[in-house]
C-alpha cells in the first residue's frame, strides 16, 4: 500500500515523540510579593521552570490579601448629661441618632482593646482615609427605619472599617525571561490596564500569543507599588506542560535509559 502524505516522514528529520507518549497537563507558576503600602517601592520575585518539561503560559491572573482584616465595632455611648450620669434611655437605639464623634470614639476604643493598628492611624484618620460602612451582618436591620429599636448586641457591631481595601490596590508589573534577556512589555504595566480589578472584574487576561519557556528557564517579575495598599500580592502564570517531549526527562528514550 502506498503511504499517504500524512504517513511520509523523511528519514533525515527529527520527529517529536508520538502523540500517544506525550501528555499535556495543566500547570500554574506563582509569584508572591509582600506589599508595604509604600508608593514607588520595587520588589522582585523569581521562579524557575522545572527540568521535566517546557511550560507554556496562556494567561496571567492575580489576587490580593489585605494585612488588616475588617474591624467591626460599635459607637461610643453619648456624652453624659449635665449631672455626669449616662442614662440608659439616652443610649442610641437607632442608626440615625448616632453622631460622627461617637463613631470615631468607638473605633478608637476598639483599636485600643484589640491592639490593632491601621498603619498607626486614629479612628478618625482610618475612617476619612479608608471609608466606613455598615457591618453587612446587621446592615439590613439597621436600615429598616429611624423608629427601629436596635438591641445592644446589634449596636455593638454596627460599623465596619478596613485598613486597605483590595479594590483600591494599584501596582505596575513587568515580566522578564532572565535566560534570553527577553522583556514582555515596553515598560511596566499598570495592573488595572493589563490585568483588571482585584474585585473580580476581569482580574486576569489571556496572552495574545501563548508564551513558551524552556526547561530550566528563569522568569523574573518586577512589581512597583503605586497605592498605599498593604498585604500579599499573588500573581499566577496559568498554562500547561507537555510531558514526553524529545530530550526531556519524561521522554520515551529517557525512561528507557532509566
Amino acid at each position: 500500500m502506498t503511504p499517504t502524505a500524512l504517513q511520509r516522514t523523511p528519514s533525515s528529520s527529527i520527529t517529536a515523540a508520538p502523540a500517544s507518549d506525550r501528555k499535556s497537563i495543566p500547570f500554574d507558576y506563582a509569584f508572591r510579593f509582600q506589599l508595604e503600602g509604600s508608593p514607588g517601592r520595587v520588589v522582585n520575585s523569581i521562579i524557575s521552570i522545572s527540568v521535566e518539561a517546557q511550560f507554556t503560559a496562556v494567561s496571567i491572573g492575580y489576587g490580593v490579601v489585605p494585612n488588616v482584616q475588617p474591624i467591626v465595632f460599635g459607637p461610643a455611648p453619648p456624652p453624659p448629661d449635665t449631672g455626669g450620669v449616662i442614662l440608659l434611655a439616652a443610649v442610641p437605639q437607632d442608626l440615625f441618632s448616632i453622631s460622627l464623634g461617637q463613631i470615631f470614639q468607638g473605633l478608637d476604643s476598639q483599636l485600643r482593646e484589640t491592639s490593632t493598628t491601621l498603619k498607626n492611624e486614629t479612628g478618625a484618620e482610618a475612617v476619612f482615609k479608608n471609608g466606613l460602612k455598615l457591618n453587612p451582618d446587621v446592615a439590613e436591620l439597621a436600615l429598616q427605619g429611624a423608629s427601629t429599636t436596635l438591641s445592644t448586641d446589634v449596636v455593638d457591631r454596627l460599623f465596619q472599617v478596613i485598613g486597605s481595601s483590595s479594590e483600591f490596590v494599584q501596582f505596575k508589573y513587568a515580566i522578564f525571561d532572565e535566560g534570553s534577556g527577553r522583556e514582555f512589555q515596553s515598560e511596566p504595566i499598570l495592573n488595572i490596564a493589563g490585568l483588571g480589578s482585584a474585585t473580580g472584574e476581569r482580574p486576569f487576561r489571556y496572552f495574545a500569543q501563548p508564551i513558551t519557556f524552556r526547561p530550566r528557564s528563569t522568569i523574573r517579575m518586577e512589581v512597583s507599588e503605586v497605592s498605599n495598599f498593604a498585604g500579599e500580592l499573588h500573581v499566577v502564570l496559568q498554562g500547561y506542560k507537555v510531558l514526553g517531549d524529545t530530550g526531556s526527562p519524561t521522554s520515551v528514550a529517557s525512561r528507557r535509559r532509566r
